[in-house]
C-alpha cells in the first residue's frame, strides 16, 4: 500500500486528506488482519476437519457422502442473503474510521488553542460524537455477522437431522446397521459444524477483502501522467506564456514572465493573487493547466518528473520537519558531499543550534524553535538544489535580521536561478533581482 501512495502524483495523493491514509494503514489494516486473514487461516482449518468428516462418512456409504455434500452446498447459499448486507457494513465501519482519525487529529493539533481560551471541554463534546460513530457501526457490523451465523448454525443442525433421517431409512433397508447411526450422529455433527465454520469464516473473509478492494481503487494511478520522456535542460531560461488554472469556482490567469538562468527574480501581489498556484504548477504539482510554459524551448509537461525534482527545489510557508537528526532532516538520509553540507548549515546558521547534531529534532520539530524549523526547511533546498530555489514565503517564520542576513545569502548565491515569493518585499533586496514581477486579482 505504501509504495502505491509513493507512486501517486501531487494532485492526485492531495485528492484525500491525510487522516484518511493513516486510517487506511491503521484501522483498515487491522480490520483486513482481524476480520479478514484470521478469517482466512481459521477456514483452512475448518476445511481440513471438514474433509477428513467426509472421508470418514463415504467409509460407511457413498450415498450419506452424496446427501450432505448436497446439503453443504444449499447452506452455503445462505450467505447471498446477507452478502449486501455485510459489505455494507463493513465499507460503514471503515468510513466512520476514517472519520474517527480525522476528527482526533484536528481537535488535538487544536489543544492548545482551546486550552488558552479555556475550551478544553470541546474535546469531549467533539470526540464523544465520533467514538459513539464508530461503536455504532462496530454493532451493526457484528449483529449481521450474527444474524448470519445464525442462520448457517440452523441450517446446520437441520442438516445433521435430515442426514440421521437418510441414515434411519438406509437402516430399515438393511443397507447399514442399526448401530450406525450414532457414529453418523457424531461424524455429521463434525461435518455439518465445520461446514457452518467454513462458511462464516470464509464469507467475513471476502467482506473483509472488499476494503483492500477499495484501497487499491483509491490509489490507482496512470503512470503516463507520471513520467513524461524528455530529458532535463535548463541552460538559457524558462518562459511563462498565456497560463492560468481552473479551480473548481475561479480561474487564477498567471502573468507572463522570463526566468534567465542564474539571475533572480521576485514576485510579490496580495493573498489570493494566484502566486501559489503559479509555483504549484511551475513545480508540476498542478497539471492540468493551459498556456505554455518552457524549459530551454521544452515544454515543462513533457521533461521527466524525477529529473525537475532533483534540479529544481520549492520551500513552502510550512516548515516539514521530521523526527530524525538534523543532519539526516537536511539530507533526508542520502550520502552527501561534506563541504557542500558544512556550507549550508553555516549559511543558514544552522551550527548554533543547541545540541547534538545527531540528536532528533522531534515529531513535527517539536524540540526546536519554528525559526530554526525554517532555516532546516531552507537549508534541506539548498542542499538538493542544483539550478532552480523557488521560496515562497519561506522567510516569514524568521526575525527580521535573520531573515535579511539569509535572503542575501541566498540572493548572492551566483550560478543559483531564484524565484522569491513574497507579500512585501524588503526594498533592501531589490537590487539583487533582475526584475520584480506582480502578481494582481
Amino acid at each position: 500500500m505504501i509504495e502505491r501512495i509513493e507512486q501517486l502524483s501531487y494532485e492526485q495523493f492531495h485528492e484525500r486528506n491525510t487522516n484518511e491514509y493513516s486510517s487506511w494503514l491503521t484501522n483498515d489494516i487491522n480490520l483486513i488482519e482481524e476480520q479478514g486473514f484470521a478469517n482466512f487461516y481459521r477456514a483452512i482449518s475448518s476445511a481440513t476437519l471438514l474433509l477428513l468428516s467426509a472421508i470418514a462418512i463415504f467409509k460407511f456409504h457413498w450415498l450419506l457422502l452424496a446427501v450432505s455434500l448436497v446439503l453443504s452446498v444449499l447452506m452455503m447459499l445462505i450467505p447471498k442473503l446477507f452478502k449486501q448486507a455485510l459489505e455494507g457494513n463493513t465499507a460503514r465501519m471503515s468510513k466512520s474510521f476514517e472519520k474517527y482519525t480525522a476528527t482526533i487529529d484536528e481537535w488535538f493539533k487544536g489543544f492548545d488553542t482551546l486550552y488558552h481560551y479555556n475550551h478544553t471541554q470541546l474535546l469531549s463534546q467533539k470526540l464523544a460524537g465520533v467514538i459513539i460513530g464508530v461503536k455504532e457501526e462496530k454493532q451493526r457490523l457484528k449483529k449481521t455477522q450474527g444474524m448470519m451465523y445464525t442462520a448457517i448454525r440452523s441450517s446446520s443442525v437441520i442438516a445433521q437431522y435430515a442426514i440421521i433421517l437418510v441414515t434411519g431409512l438406509m437402516i430399515l433397508a438393511k443397507k447399514l446397521s442399526a448401530g450406525t447411526i450414532f457414529a453418523i450422529g457424531d461424524l455429521t455433527g463434525n461435518f455439518f459444524g465445520n461446514t457452518s465454520f467454513f462458511i462464516d469464516e470464509v464469507t467475513n473473509f471476502i467482506s473483509a477483502l472488499k476494503i483492500s478492494d477499495k484501497i487499491d481503487e483509491a490509489l490507482i494511478y496512470d503512470e503516463v501522467t507520471i513520467k513524461a520522456n524528455q530529458d532535463y535542460s535548463f541552460t538559457r531560461k524558462i518562459t511563462v506564456t498565456d497560463v492560468s488554472y481552473q479551480f473548481p469556482e475561479v480561474t487564477v490567469k498567471i502573468p507572463d514572465m522570463v526566468f534567465e538562468k542564474g539571475k533572480k527574480y521576485a514576485i510579490v501581489g496580495k493573498s489570493g493573487s494566484g502566486k501559489s498556484t503559479f509555483l504549484n504548477i511551475l513545480m508540476k504539482n498542478y497539471r492540468d493547466f493551459t498556456g505554455v510554459i518552457q524549459v530551454d524551448n521544452q515544454s515543462l509537461q513533457r521533461i521527466d518528473d524525477d529529473e525537475l525534482k532533483y534540479h529544481w527545489a520549492y520551500v513552502s510557508q510550512k516548515a516539514t520537519i521530521f523526527d530524525l537528526s538534523l543532519v539526516a532532516n537536511l539530507t533526508l538520509e542520502e550520502d552527501v558531499d561534506d563541504d557542500r553540507l558544512t556550507k549550508v548549515m553555516r549559511d543558514m546558521i544552522l551550527n548554533e543550534v543547541s545540541f547534538d547534531k545527531q540528536q532528533a529534532l522531534g515529531v513535527q520539530g517539536a524540540n526546536i524553535s519554528g525559526g530554526q524549523a525554517q532555516r532546516v526547511e531552507l537549508g534541506r533546498a539548498l542542499l538538493h538544489t542544483q539550478d532552480l530555489l523557488i521560496i515562497d514565503e519561506g522567510t516569514s517564520g524568521l526575525d527580521p535580521k535573520t531573515a535579511q542576513l539569509i535572503e542575501e545569502t541566498i540572493l548572492a548565491e551566483p550560478d543559483l536561478t531564484v524565484i522569491f515569493v513574497t507579500h512585501h518585499l524588503n526594498s533592501s533586496l531589490s537590487h539583487y533581482f533582475e526584475r520584480i514581477y506582480s502578481f494582481s486579482k
